[in-house]
């Protein structure tokens, strides 16, 4: 998964291009779809460490802006997609391939269930 996911950032930026460094802020959003578990990407020119409001930002209207999660882990429980992703997230900041992403100058990275809590991954 971690290769799709930068993949994936690497054609929002192709698309999109680099944010403004104005954008502080990135979420990587978990929601259940009727095409299964997707990860949506915002981002936000706001960050609280104690309020989570920053990240409610509306979904994405450009398809590729979303990205199905592997056949491999639909079939699991929220809870246990919730961990997968935040692990491989996780790894990717901590080995610095995010570093090369359009989230580079980010204060802050989370992920989480739309309807959840944010769990910090830098």
């Amino acid at each position: 998964m971690k290769n799709e996911i930068l993949n994936w950032l690497e054609e929002i930026e192709n698309r999109d291009g680099v944010p403004p460094d104005t954008v502080i802020a990135f979420n990587f959003v978990l929601i259940e779809s009727k095409k299964g578990y997707l990860m949506y990407f915002v981002g936000t020119f706001e960050y609280s460490e104690d309020d989570d409001d920053w990240a409610c930002i509306d979904p994405p209207t450009k398809p590729y802006r979303y990205l199905r999660l592997p056949n491999e882990i639909q079939n699991e429980s929220w809870e246990t997609i919730l961990n997968i992703c935040t692990d491989t997230l996780t790894e990717l900041e901590s080995k610095g391939k995010l570093n090369t992403t359009l989230v580079k100058n980010a204060k802050a990275i989370t992920t989480g269930f739309d309807n959840g809590e944010l769990i910090k991954i830098r």
